[in-house]
């Protein structure tokens, strides 16, 4: 699984080929995604892999706890 170094080296490497993962929501939550990657001056699509990565990490972490 991932790491939170390993996370954090992800964060800060700008990867040149990435896997495409589609998923399906709501218009309201699309919106909602929307404004929250605007006010962060990011991507949805950064958004969304940030937001993953941490729950990935702290999935993780619990994982190594149980």
């Amino acid at each position: 699984m991932i790491s939170a170094s390993q996370f954090l080296l992800f964060d800060e490497m700008a990867p040149t080929k990435k896997e495409k993962v589609t998923f399906t929501c709501t218009a309201e939550t699309k919106q909602a995604l929307e404004a929250w990657a605007e006010r962060e001056g990011r991507t949805v699509s950064n958004l969304v892999e940030r937001i993953v990565l941490t729950v990935l990490v702290d999935q993780e972490k619990e994982n190594r706890h149980n």
